[in-house]
């Protein structure tokens, strides 16, 4: 894997590592959504609460599409375990960016190298705060980084 390959990935990672958090968070929102709809009626059955609009039935369907509480709790669970080793696997790969960043000589490229890839700012963003033209860092400045971060990254004496 080249230095270049090795710092998208990191990018890819917090990007599926949001995707997935995201995904958890609408599953348990959905299944609430249709939950709060309908309460325990003194333990025998559920009750449907309704609008003059709404359909008992079609909520009653509704609620009989639903995962039992016992698997929306194994999917959950499945999904935040896949969760955290995405997790452990970011922070493996930042820390091993951030020894090749501490060996880095360019103020400039070092600067790019942690804003771009490891806190996942825009160019615009890391131009402004650079003080530079949007253009110059996106190309001509990133190119410089990624070389000097992949002549270290893939050197045989690593980190």
């Amino acid at each position: 894997m080249t230095g270049e390959q090795f710092l998208n990935s990191i990018r890819n990672l917090d990007y599926e590592i949001k995707a997935l958090d995201t995904t958890r968070v609408r599953l348990e929102d959905q299944r609430q959504s249709i939950l709060d709809r309908a309460y325990p009626a003194s333990g025998i059955g559920v009750r449907v609460q309704h609008g003059v609009e709404s359909k008992t039935e079609s909520l009653g369907v509704q609620l009989a599409d639903l995962i039992t509480p016992e698997q929306l709790v194994t999917k959950l669970n499945r999904l935040q375990a896949r969760v955290n080793r995405k997790i452990d696997e970011l922070v493996d790969r930042k820390e091993r960016a951030l020894a090749v960043v501490e060996r880095m000589q360019s103020p400039k490229c070092k600067t790019l190298i942690l804003q771009r890839y490891l806190n996942n700012l825009k160019w615009a963003t890391i131009a402004d705060l650079m003080g530079y033209n949007e253009h110059y860092v996106r190309v001509d400045l990133k190119r410089e980084a990624v070389a000097e971060f992949s002549a270290i990254f893939e050197s045989p004496t690593k980190n």
